[in-house]
């Protein structure tokens, strides 16, 4: 059965910082942790890469509290903040948000493995077709049909 798509909640060039926050929120509410514990995760994840999020003392919680906010368009997290966030909660949710725009897929976990069969199923039976059609068609002539 076809899926009717509504138009007010396409994601768009111009909703993707929304969408964006939007899916962080969720995240960080399905997680369990409080923002406050999300923020010390990414501050420490990033000073441990030798990352800046947010000048020399990390990422204050105002600007984080900013980030989250999806009405409020004065601060976006950085492309390097959305990274982060997603590290330090395991989700790929936010990106999966810009992907999505593009009418792309995140991929992870169990689906990886089914994916790489799929593909060598299909590279398997691509390359079979030709010698399929070869040997039917010579038969064919050998029995006169």
């Amino acid at each position: 059965m076809a899926q009717q798509l509504n138009l007010f909640t396409q994601p768009t060039l111009s909703t993707l910082m929304r969408d964006i926050k939007i899916s962080m929120n969720e995240v960080i509410r399905a997680s369990g942790k409080s923002r406050e514990q999300v923020l010390d995760l990414m501050n420490s994840l990033a000073a441990r890469h030798g990352m800046r999020l947010n000048g020399r003392a990390g990422l204050s919680k105002e600007t984080f509290e900013k980030w989250l906010n999806a009405e409020d368009e004065s601060r976006n997290p950085t492309l390097k903040g959305i990274t982060v966030f997603c590290a330090a909660t395991s989700s790929t949710k936010p990106i999966a948000s810009m992907v999505l725009l593009l009418g792309a897929e995140v991929i992870e976990g169990p689906d990886i493995p089914k994916l790489e069969w799929a593909r060598r199923y299909h590279q398997a039976k691509d390359l079979r077709k030709p010698f399929l059609h070869d040997h039917y068609f010579t038969s064919a002539k050998r029995n006169g049909i």
